[in-house]
């Protein structure tokens, strides 16, 4: 293997003797990055390419903050992060819960799969910590803020304070308010967009709040109707795709960015409406129904 070649910009003191010449303690070759346990980064990236809600504010319980008492602890909170690039079928959006009660920042992923807007992924993130490497350099945060004693360990007592119950019900309030149609989606930097006063949100923007929203809508008691459009798009969709083989379930939830289980009840909407036929005995898949080139009057029945 040839011998790795480096620049002045590898060293430290690239003006050191030949035989004194150190790499800098970050460089690639001489960190262990299994040993970064801060979640910093992770954090800072979920603002990319996100519409952010914040939820919670620390600092709720005073609305005045010119009042709010010297020895008065910060509440927790909870923001809300839509990412326009969604993580896959079902995905709503990202959240980041903290309390001053509790030894980590949680963070996690809200999904609806067919059963109601849901915690899918969960992670405890612990405060920011580094390493000392074989130079006696310290890599991680300043040495200023390097914590004099080991974290609080996470517990079962932990584990219960987190309050899931409560994030889904805020997130699912926030999410499925639609607003934001109306009123505009305040932007850092470009005021409100969206409204009479400010310029439109990009479409991916615009794509993943109507997304967001739709997943995050309450579960209604029994099964509202179908639109005869949504019924059409479904059926070609169905037939362009049949022909593809198996997996034609997973195919049309990534086309419409549905889970599989809404999927099928739409199928069966659409035979039961005569968009699609009755599978054929021996065939896997329906043909077209009456309905692709007689348009129905009005919404499709509920199906059963």
């Amino acid at each position: 293997m040839p011998q790795p070649e480096f620049s002045a910009d590898d060293y430290v003191n690239p003006e050191a003797p030949e035989d004194e010449l150190r790499l800098r303690p970050d460089h690639p070759r001489v960190r262990d990055h299994s040993y970064d346990c801060s979640r910093s980064t992770q954090e800072l990236d979920l603002w990319k390419k996100s519409l952010i809600a914040t939820v919670m504010e620390p600092w709720d319980a005073y609305p005045d903050l010119s009042a709010i008492p010297e020895n008065a602890e910060p509440g927790p909170s909870l923001t809300l992060f839509v990412k326009e690039r969604r993580r896959g079928p079902g995905y709503v959006a990202d959240f980041v819960y903290k309390a001053a009660d509790l030894p980590v920042t949680v963070h996690g992923i809200l999904a609806n799969q067919g059963a109601g807007l849901g915690v899918i992924e969960l992670e405890l993130w612990r405060p920011d910590w580094g390493y000392w490497d074989d130079f006696g350099d310290f890599v991680g945060p300043s040495q200023d803020d390097v914590p004099t004693a080991v974290s609080a360990p996470i517990t079962s007592d932990v584990l219960r304070r987190i309050p899931l119950g409560q994030i889904v019900a805020r997130a699912q309030a926030e999410l499925a308010d639609q607003s934001w149609r109306d009123e505009g989606v305040t932007t850092l930097g470009l005021g409100r967009l969206q409204d009479e006063s400010g310029p439109e949100l990009a479409p991916a923007s615009v794509q993943a709040l109507e997304n967001a929203s739709a997943l995050a809508q309450p579960a209604q008691r029994g099964r509202p109707p179908l639109e005869e459009e949504l019924l059409h798009r479904v059926a070609h969709a169905y037939l362009r795709e049949a022909i593809n083989g198996p997996g034609l379930h997973r195919r049309l939830a990534q086309l419409f960015d549905r889970p599989e289980p809404t999927i099928k009840d739409w199928i069966k909407a659409a035979r039961e409406c005569g968009y699609l036929s009755s599978a054929v005995p021996g065939r896997r898949a329906a043909g077209p129904g009456p309905l692709l080139s007689h348009p129905a009057g009005g919404p499709c029945p509920p199906s059963a």
